[in-house]
């Protein structure tokens, strides 16, 4: 029984990563017309032009960049839409009168103070910030207007920027500004007004990120983009010459926080969640704290429509820009549309389909994802997350004669039709196991109900295997939960010998012989087997496998191997292990092998 406790307990962590749908509307702009009308009227029979960035205001209102026109705009929780700075001319002038009266020139970026009202905005081609009042008056807070990099230590405006291109504000309302030109993030203090670097040496370095886990004012970056903070003071950068996220800790070190970041822009929550826009993609991410990607807008293809339904079915189009609010409601410029579309929460639905084992999750075939997607597979046991999908209190499933249940607390979920036997129902996540039947097919559409509220239905493709390794930290990397040929857990500091034999679980083997029964348990033998064939590397080697089908005790769909350790590896704390079913392969997890 130590194997289902095991299992168990591992299926129960993968309540890591809740996420739902989300609705997709327009709420600025007339879809592909382009031009500079409508103040003073609804934002959505206004003009805009290459709209690029997004942001909120505590109140809700939401604040455009408007490349094309040189301005910035805004639009009222009442959904009436006005210019706050730009003229429409490009330029610089107008400090010291008002911020529609200014002139401006490529506006990257723009933030507001939640203190005051203070709008800051990214002129990046006169190499300042502006500041709009909230009064209306402009100025210039910060750059002298040449290009290059000096002024640390003085007053934030007779500092020389080279193109300032994101914007942040901390929680104390010190500005944050991501110097592209020059590779660094700059501080300017709220009260002294005097600038200072954060991140970055002044000049750029490609090919990888220099630095890590050390101060973030000797790391080298690249050509940052887009700056943000979550709800601890973390600071993210968006680095797109490396195509990473670094993150600076409120104790001043740089990490690499994500790589594959193919984007200009994002914004991060309170909760550390990312969203990214992907222009090069269309579509929209968003990325949790755990590094798992799901996909929330647009579906790959450059176009415009899909309001008024689920958004990861609509089209955008060159995406730029990305905000999001205290609601969670995500913000879209949709640059080429000459649109803002809004991503609202939809409250009962589904986001994401995810192996138990690994948290793999479905997502749409498009770069800069990885192995994050993947297609489900007859018998496996996925989570899916989501909103309002079962009670707020998780209920665990009490099998029956054998047999896991089909409803648990109000909740099923459906598979082409077919009830899926249910491990576990929560308000964020369901635990299923895909029945056999869809073995064969391309796709299968997936719906879930509660309490007679159904979910929107979500297609995924299916495969014939999809493995992953139940591991310590629900990842499918790491440390496996493995157990050693004694029983006992393997790990660092209970190590397995070299020879001996190690235990695995997995989910994701696909169809077996005989066929598997949907929320059967594995009570006696013969246990089922996969039809395709398994292979194990263990530390680089390949590994005897003594045994390869049902877990016994637990239901079908949990998969154990028995695998002899080679005598050939290297021992260590993380010997690395990966499971290859019918040729695909399962992440690496890893063992700790001993002499």
């Amino acid at each position: 029984m130590k194997s289902f406790r095991i299992v168990s307990a591992f299926l129960l962590a993968c309540l890591v990563a809740p996420a739902q749908q989300y609705e997709v509307s327009t709420v600025a702009g007339i879809g592909s017309s382009p031009g500079w009308s409508g103040d003073g009227g609804p934002a959505t029979q206004a003009q805009l032009n290459s709209p690029i960035r997004v942001r909120t205001d505590k109140a809700g209102n939401l604040y455009i960049t408007d490349y094309s026109n040189y301005s910035v705009r805004k639009v009222r929780t009442d959904g009436t839409i006005d210019t706050v700075a730009g003229s429409g001319r490009f330029g610089f002038a107008g400090d010291g009168d008002t911020g529609r009266g200014a002139t401006l020139s490529n506006i990257l970026d723009v933030v507001v103070d939640p203190a005051n009202g203070d709008i800051f905005i990214a002129d990046s081609l006169n190499s300042r910030i502006r500041r709009v009042t909230a009064a209306g008056a402009i100025s210039t807070y910060a750059g002298n207007g040449s290009r290059g990099f000096a002024g640390d230590g003085g007053a934030a405006t007779d500092a020389a920027l080279y193109f300032p291109a994101g914007l942040a504000l901390d929680a104390a309302g010190n500005l944050y500004v991501a110097d592209y030109g020059n590779a660094t993030v700059r501080k300017i203090d709220r009260n002294t007004r005097v600038i200072s670097t954060v991140a970055g040496v002044g000049y750029s370095i490609y090919g990888g990120a220099p630095g890590d886990n050390g101060p973030a004012t000797s790391a080298f970056l690249s050509q940052p983009f887009s700056i943000g903070f979550d709800g601890a003071g973390n600071l993210y950068i968006g680095d797109t010459g490396t195509s990473t996220i670094r993150r600076v800790d409120t104790n001043g070190v740089i990490r690499t926080y994500l790589d594959n970041f193919v984007a200009q822009n994002f914004a991060v929550d309170a909760a550390g969640n990312l969203y990214v826009a992907e222009y090069r993609t269309n579509t929209v991410q968003k990325v949790l704290p755990g590094g798992t990607r799901l996909w929330i807008g647009g579906n790959g293809t450059s176009g415009y429509a899909g309001d008024g339904n689920v958004g990861t079915s609509a089209q955008f189009s060159q995406p730029y820009g990305v905000a999001v609010d205290d609601n969670g409601n995500v913000f879209v410029a949709d640059a080429a549309n000459a649109v803002v579309r809004k991503l609202s929460p939809i409250p009962v639905s589904i986001g994401a389909v995810a192996n138990a084992a690994s948290l793999d999750a479905f997502a749409p075939p498009i770069s800069g994802l990885g192995d994050a997607s993947r297609p489900i597979a007859p018998g496996e046991i996925v989570v899916l997350y989501g909103a309002g999908i079962g009670p707020a209190t998780l209920v665990s499933a009490s099998p029956s004669n054998g047999q896991f249940p089909k409803t648990l607390a109000g909740t099923t979920v459906t598979f082409n039709g077919t009830a899926a036997p249910l491990i576990y129902s929560s308000a964020n996540a369901v635990a299923a196991i895909v029945p056999y039947s869809v073995n064969g097919l391309g796709n299968v559409d997936i719906r879930l109900n509660y309490q007679n509220r159904n979910t929107p239905i979500n297609t995924v493709p299916v495969g014939a295997t999809a493995p992953g390794i139940f591991t310590a930290d629900t990842t499918g990397s790491g440390q496996a939960a493995a157990l050693n040929q004694a029983g006992t857990l393997n790990g660092p500091a209970n190590p397995a010998q070299i020879g001996s034999v190690i235990v695995l679980y997995l989910t994701g083997e696909g169809q077996t012989t005989p066929n598997g029964v949907d929320g059967k348990i594995a009570a006696a033998a013969p246990y089922p087997a996969p039809v395709q064939p398994v292979k194990v590397s263990i530390g680089g080697f390949d590994a005897v496998v003594n045994y390869a089908g049902a877990a016994p005790t637990l239901v079908a769909g949990a998969m154990q191997i028995n695998a002899e350790i080679p005598a050939g590896i290297t021992p260590g704390a993380a010997v690395p292990v990966i499971v290859t079913i019918g040729g695909v392969r399962s992440r690496t997890a890893t063992i700790a092998v001993t002499r």
